[in-house]
């Protein structure tokens, strides 16, 4: 008597990790939902936008990011690890004291390379400064931890004899995290405005020039 078989899965190929695609998909969905938000903004996109800009069902989207607050904050979480990778890739040491500064113009000119990821910080980083917003923990943490990493990066100048003993760090802090912001929002919205990175470098020249032993 003849019986019914189920057949076989069909098997990965050789080299491809188990979750491969659902990986691949995910960080394609944050890449179009980057673009989508940069140019909306949060407030003025739907989860339905973005799964027609992904080529998928809002359910299929869903999948992945339960809620547009979720894919927010994956969004933005991507955005800051692309930077740290940058300023620090993979294998590599964390560049010290006035090197750190210097990392930091390297990543502008870097970035000025990629608009759509710098209008999306500026897109949501201006509707974030509401406390009610989504964003606004992460906008609060994203300017706390540049900060902190540059109050890093002078006190080992100043252990390396590289600092002069008065100068004023948090107020060279708060200088670079406004030029990196400020720098930003000039370049965007003025297509005539000249390199943004060598405006920054000119600063942390400037910073050097002043406070370096």
């Amino acid at each position: 008597m003849a019986t019914e078989t189920t057949p076989p899965r069909p098997r990965r190929g050789r080299g491809r990790p188990r979750g491969a695609d659902s990986a691949a998909r995910r960080e394609d969905i944050l890449a179009t939902a980057t673009e989508v938000f940069s140019v909306v903004g949060y407030r003025g996109t739907s989860m339905s936008e973005v799964a027609r800009a992904c080529g998928m069902s809002q359910t299929g989207l869903t999948h992945y990011f339960p809620t547009k607050d979720v894919l927010l904050q994956a969004v933005m979480d991507r955005r800051d690890e692309m930077d740290a990778a940058r300023i620090q890739p993979p294998g590599s040491g964390r560049p010290r004291g006035w090197a750190f500064l210097e990392s930091l113009a390297d990543l502008v000119r870097h970035n000025q390379e990629q608009p759509g990821i710098v209008r999306l910080f500026t897109t949501v980083a201006g509707e974030a400064v509401d406390p009610e917003h989504p964003a606004n923990t992460w906008l609060r943490l994203h300017h706390r931890a540049i900060a902190e990493q540059l109050r890093t990066a002078l006190a080992e100048a100043a252990a390396d004899g590289r600092l002069a003993g008065d100068a004023p760090t948090e107020s060279i802090v708060r200088c670079v995290v406004a030029a990196m912001d400020g720098l930003q929002i000039q370049w965007l919205s003025d297509r005539d405005h000249p390199d943004m990175a060598e405006d920054f470098a000119v600063l942390v020249d400037s910073l050097r020039h002043r406070w370096e032993r």
